[in-house]
């Protein structure tokens, strides 16, 4: 039974401006769903920072740095000498890290974060004859107080006793202050009880051994002549950051595995140097790793889908309005207003059930409940079934469209520009025929001519 409705209900340009404000009136529910989508990111957040406060959270690795006193003797200006301890630091000759990451997924409630374990072996050489540029003797240095220092972000999360190897023995790791200053969350072993002058004859080799958690990302920061890190892990979709990229890498889908080749070119940094003060520009400018993130959390690509809300409600009443002109009918705007509510609540459906089925089968349960109960209201409203299976097919291309294009991020807005362009043309060529300025019924006579 057709709904009576009043002369200038019956106008098309009336009915233009009609479904134009119930179009905006439905951005209202939409603002809301928005809002639940920021309240349940919100959730999601504090919940992976929970699990990153417990398990670890962004992890770099700087160093090693070899800190060693030496003694030089001086006069004051009375003539009295005196012998004056100072410090010089020393960088690897050559470098080379290899680190295995195994990555898992930690739950809080219904959240999952990505973790990570590592086991890192640091390995490399110190060569002991940069002491002479920089006018030092072998004789001066104490090596009871020779440290070598290793930066960590979050030592708190060891996973086991780090310790450096040298040829003369072991020596476990220990948090070790500020002894270089400029980096931060130091472990630093004293090498003093292994080392002496007839061992600075040669270069030092040495072997560090780390194994922590974290999550987020791994970043390394190789203070070496040269150096060659090689990272492989158990995860698909790295994003690798910093300021250099990997020279090779291997990304499978069991994993990858990345190798970064770096110099002290690029950081300005001397292989020896006395004052400390050179090393604080550098100690957190130039770091490189991966992270290992979700590339695209379920809220943000439910979010981008309701920037399109408006072009399937807006499209989805363009189909309504040109049946209404083709079929002869005339539609209540109460009625375009259910028809709109049941579009907007595919998005509300979508945020709900992807939290617990993933955004692809909520997306498919969602576009399918909206459009049954469409199709349903279509059957009766429209008075034949076959309207009906025409809005179905309209709103079935219309949900197929949004998915493309928030499936492809790269391409989303080339998509969407041609979708809305393809669109707007058939919306065009179907109402090129429409008498806008008609009032009264809107008749066959209005309607698109053949």
């Amino acid at each position: 039974m057709r709904i009576p409705v009043s002369a200038g209900s019956r106008s098309a340009s009336f009915k233009v401006a009609v479904v134009a404000l119930l179009t905006l009136i439905l951005l209202i529910p939409l603002g809301m769903i928005r809002n639940v989508i920021a309240d349940r990111q919100t959730n999601a957040a504090a919940a992976a920072l929970d699990i990153r406060n417990s398990w670890g959270g962004d992890q770099t690795v700087t160093g090693p740095v070899l800190k060693l006193p030496y003694e030089v003797k001086d006069e004051t200006v009375y003539g009295l000498s005196y012998v004056d301890e100072r410090f010089v630091y020393l960088l690897a000759e050559q470098l080379f890290v290899k680190a295995d990451v195994a990555t898992e997924v930690r739950y809080r409630g219904m959240h999952k974060v990505p973790v990570y374990s590592s086991n890192i072996i640091i390995t490399g050489r110190i060569d002991f004859a940069v002491l002479e540029s920089l006018g030092i003797s072998i004789d001066q240095i104490r090596w009871p107080g020779a440290e070598l220092f290793i930066g960590l972000s979050d030592p708190t999360v060891l996973s086991k006793k780090p310790v450096v190897t040298v040829e003369a023995g072991e020596v476990s790791l220990a948090a070790g202050g500020n002894g270089i200053d400029g980096l931060a969350s130091q472990l630093s072993a004293a090498l003093g009880r292994v080392l002496n002058a007839s061992q600075a004859q040669v270069p030092l080799k040495f072997e560090v051994s780390l194994a922590f958690n974290g999550s987020g990302s791994l970043q390394f920061l190789p203070l070496a002549e040269n150096a060659e890190i090689t990272m492989s892990a158990n995860w698909s979709s790295p994003s690798f950051s910093g300021r250099q990229l990997p020279a090779l890498r291997e990304i499978r889908d069991d994993g990858f595995e990345a190798t970064w080749h770096s110099t002290r070119i690029g950081r300005q940094l001397p292989p020896a140097w006395i004052k400390t003060e050179d090393i604080r520009s550098f100690a957190t400018q130039s770091a490189f790793g991966a992270r290992f993130l979700q590339t695209v959390s379920l809220y943000q690509v439910t979010e981008r889908s309701t920037k399109y809300a408006v072009l399937i409600v807006g499209l989805t009443f363009v189909a309504y309005f040109l049946m209404e002109i083709v079929a002869n009918l005339k539609l209540h705007p109460l009625q375009y207003l259910l028809v709109g509510l049941a579009n907007t609540l595919f998005y509300l459906l979508l945020l709900s059930l992807s939290e617990h089925v993933g955004f692809d089968v909520a997306y498919i349960l969602s576009a399918a409940a909206s459009t049954t109960l469409i199709a349903g209201y279509s059957a009766a409203i429209l008075q034949r079934r076959i309207r009906a299976f025409l809005m179905v097919a309209v709103l079935t291309a219309l949900y197929a469209f949004l998915y493309l294009t928030l499936k492809a991020e790269n391409l989303a807005l080339l998509a969407g520009s041609i979708g809305l362009w393809i669109a707007l043309a058939v919306v065009m060529y179907l109402t090129r025929g429409i008498n806008w300025y008609a009032d009264g019924d809107l008749d066959q006579k209005q309607a698109i001519e053949a």
